[in-house]
């Protein structure tokens, strides 16, 4: 109260005060409510499909009077299975794997588990912490993007007892389940799409995450076609790390170029980059595709309401989650039934090549002297 010295006294708390239950009630109360037994209800949390209809709907009635939630923690030590798979994506923010985070969950909600999402910021080092933490608990899969990681991850995941499966390429020889493609080969069919126009001054523009390395296999694959044409590659690292200021500039740039030095096509790392000097090239006094066609990757939303349309790749994001989140479930009951895993196996999702009004000039650059 008002004018009342403030007390200094300090009172010890007991050790436990800190930790706060999520409910005061006990799987034996949801048990006694439903009138059933306490296994019953370990068992319409581990497996429903082996509780009667009857039974599970006394049990739902009775976890909703109560507010009961299971301790996981518990029911892994009790059942030696947890029922969390973890994933690590390289962004939260980018929009590109968001279909692929909802295909993990889809499919493994609708088997009673759930997913455990950390980011890397395409940074190994994040990716190694994120392993660490995720393995600790001990869960009943992980799957990663992509077969590039730290030494110490790789270690960790060779001698884990849950399944792995990295997602979004795929390269041989690697010792974990893989769902994806094959970026290099993205990255050759981006160029030829251009040189089989006539397009022959042709720029790869990559992002400015140096650990971008899908990205980085795509311009491999851009440099082999381009080997193949006898034509000279041109592999551009912008300084920016925002991908639409990344494309801006480079759009700035390519307006102060000499025409008879412009490249006659570029190809992108991603739509956001390739938006970004869309966007810019009017104010540049460029005109699209008539002085540069522009192909990207991804097939983000903005991708075909951009003018020009974007041509682009949809890399079946949705299949790639769905798809490696059925495969962990797959080893998951494999190892629940003692049998021999299976040896690692490459899961080729479809990619889409989606030619729109970006690149459809590039013919017409080809007759200027492209």
């Amino acid at each position: 109260m008002a004018g009342r010295k403030a007390s200094t006294q300090e009172v010890e708390q007991p050790a436990h005060a800190g930790r706060r239950k999520i409910s005061t009630h006990t799987i034996h109360d949801v048990a006694a409510i439903a009138g059933v037994a306490s296994i019953t209800v370990s068992r319409y949390f581990n497996t429903p499909d082996k509780v009667s209809p009857a039974r599970r709907a006394r049990i739902e009635a009775a976890i909703a009077q109560t507010g009961f939630v299971p301790s996981q923690a518990a029911m892994g030590l009790a059942s030696a299975r947890s029922k969390v798979v973890c994933a690590v994506i390289p962004s939260i923010a980018n929009s590109v794997f968001s279909e692929t985070v909802q295909g993990m969950s889809d499919v493994l909600r609708s088997s009673g588990y759930q997913l455990l999402l950390a980011s890397s910021n395409y940074s190994t080092a994040e990716e190694e912490s994120a392993v660490r933490a995720f393995a600790g608990w001990r869960p009943a899969g992980m799957i990663l993007t992509g077969p590039l990681h730290s030494a110490q991850v790789d270690a960790m995941l060779r001698a884990a007892a849950f399944p792995v499966v990295e997602t979004w390429d795929v390269r041989p020889n690697r010792p974990f389940h893989q769902v994806g493609f094959s970026h290099e080969q993205v990255g050759y069919d981006q160029a030829m799409h251009l040189i089989e126009q006539g397009a022959r001054r042709i720029r790869f523009i990559k992002t400015g995450l140096p650990e971008d390395f899908r990205a980085q296999q795509r311009a491999l694959g851009y440099v082999r076609a381009m080997e193949t044409k006898g034509l000279k590659a041109e592999v551009e690292t912008p300084a920016e790390t925002d991908p639409f200021e990344a494309g801006a500039a480079a759009m700035a740039r390519f307006a102060a170029t000499s025409p008879r030095t412009r490249p006659k096509a570029i190809i992108f790392a991603n739509d956001n980059m390739a938006a970004g000097a869309i966007l810019a090239a009017p104010a540049c006094g460029l005109s699209l595709p008539a002085d540069c066609a522009i192909v990207g990757f991804g097939d983000f939303p903005i991708a075909k309401r951009l003018t020009p349309a974007l041509t682009t790749v949809h890399p079946g994001r949705y299949e790639i989650g769905a798809t490696a989140a059925s495969l962990v479930l797959r080893l998951i009951e494999g190892a629940d039934g003692d049998r021999k895993p299976p040896e690692p196996q490459s899961h080729h999702i479809a990619t889409r090549f989606l030619v729109r009004a970006s690149s459809s000039m590039a013919a017409r650059g080809a007759r200027k002297g492209a």
